[in-house]
């Protein structure tokens, strides 16, 4: 019997077969091995070796494509007791946006960003290999223009380069080491040219990464509810307090749950759990947050100490996605609560996504929306079309914490490399 079993295995594995994907494993998209489309495969990756081990093929969900790995979720992967799997898009267009994206391999997956724009959209990343050290480069152009309903004056053009460069290779020992930079070279609609960088390096291995540098968003940006299908991002869609720009943390994945924790000098600290799971043709994921750190007022030099919980629960089913977010944030003496919530759905290369968010500071109001539609016209090459309104004039105790009413319409074209 066990004979029979090897044969059909064999058999298996000599179908799947192609000059593109001579060892018969499923090749993975430029995203990464991504889920959430049909017609997907199973890559097992040994935990120590970094090596695969198994591959299927089954039908899940909505239509296959790179398109899939669009939405830029950090981690699609689940565990079998042997080690690592990871669900792969099979086609090169379609499918839905909000399908999860990883890097290819256990030793890839252990580095850590700096700018979490969503980068090199729909291409893969550019990487090269010297000696044992690979290089990859990952980056977005973005040349938008903004119309405010608000001051009814000219439409002003903008425009935001970013870029991530990381360097990393493995040691005898199996730590994987590496450094990260990335940087965002931008003109604000109507402001002066401006460059802001950040660094940081970090190891890992089988029990996850320790990092430091320039991080602090890190934690944010493993809970946080996802962005919508535009640049734009939804105004104060999360605590307002941050630990400093220079700190250290560690991350590590347990079977579904992803832990990561940030620490400074000041003794502020950032820590995040996630979950996430697939079952049936739906994708779940929930995450919680707790963070003590520091928020910098409206007026730009007041300083305030805050502490602030916040959750968020989502739901992927097929090329749309539905998300819920709820906070309590502690500014020194005053309360403040928020909520958010947002829908994304893509139909063929059109996208669009609709988001909200309402709070309250000591009963004063914030809110802000923001309705998206994007355009796939080419591989990295998207044009997008957003309404952002934001109203938050926030003064307590005679200081303004917030100070922003506008309307705006923005339009613009991106390119990813």
């Amino acid at each position: 019997m066990k004979y029979i079993s090897i044969s059909v295995a064999m058999l298996s594995l000599t179908a799947c077969q192609s000059p593109q994907n001579p060892t018969g494993f499923f090749p993975e998209t430029p995203y990464g091995a991504a889920y959430g489309a049909s017609g997907y495969s199973a890559v097992g990756y040994h935990t120590y070796s970094g090596q695969p081990y198994a591959s299927y093929g089954a039908q899940y969900g909505a239509q296959p494509g790179l398109y899939s790995a669009q939405g830029g979720y950090p981690a699609g992967q689940g565990y079998y007791p042997q080690g690592q799997y990871a669900y792969a898009a099979n086609a090169p267009y379609g499918g839905s946006p909000y399908a999860y994206a990883r890097p290819q391999t256990v030793r890839s997956q252990r580095g850590i960003n700096v700018n979490y724009e969503s980068l090199n959209a729909l291409e893969s990343p550019l990487a090269f290999e010297a000696g044992d050290v690979t290089f990859e480069l990952r980056g977005r152009i973005d040349a938008p223009i903004a119309y405010s309903l608000e001051d009814k004056g000219d439409a002003q053009s903008g425009f935001a380069g970013n870029y991530q460069v990381s360097a990393q290779t493995q040691l005898p020992n199996r730590i994987t080491v590496g450094a990260v930079y990335g940087g965002t070279y931008e003109r604000d609609f109507g402001s002066d040219w401006d460059y802001d960088d950040n660094v940081a390096a970090y190891a890992g291995g089988s029990w996850g990464t320790v990092f430091g540098g320039n991080v602090s968003e890190l934690v944010f940006e493993n809970t946080r509810r996802r962005r919508g299908v535009t640049p734009v991002r939804l105004a104060g869609d999360g605590p307002l307090g941050e630990v400093d720009e220079w700190s250290g943390g560690y991350q590590g994945r347990y079977g579904p749950t992803q832990v990561s924790a940030l620490v400074d000098g000041k003794s502020n600290y950032d820590i995040g759990l996630s979950y996430q799971r697939p079952l049936g043709h739906r994708d779940y994921r929930f995450t919680a947050r707790h963070n003590k750190g520091e928020f910098t007022a409206a007026d730009g030099f007041t300083k305030l100490e805050t502490q602030g919980v916040n959750a968020v629960g989502d739901l992927v089913y097929g090329s749309t996605r539905f998300d819920l977010g709820v906070g309590y944030e502690r500014i020194e003496d005053a309360d403040r609560w928020y909520t958010s919530t947002g829908i994304s759905t893509k139909s063929g290369p059109w996208s669009l996504s609709a988001e909200g968010r309402y709070g309250q500071i000591e009963g004063q109001e914030e809110i802000a929306a923001v309705l998206g539609l994007r355009r796939d016209i080419a591989r990295g090459l998207s044009s997008t079309l957003a309404l952002d309104y934001q109203d938050a004039q926030v003064n307590i105790n005679g200081v303004d914490y917030l100070n922003t009413k506008d309307t705006r319409v923005i339009a613009g074209l991106s390119y990813g490399f």
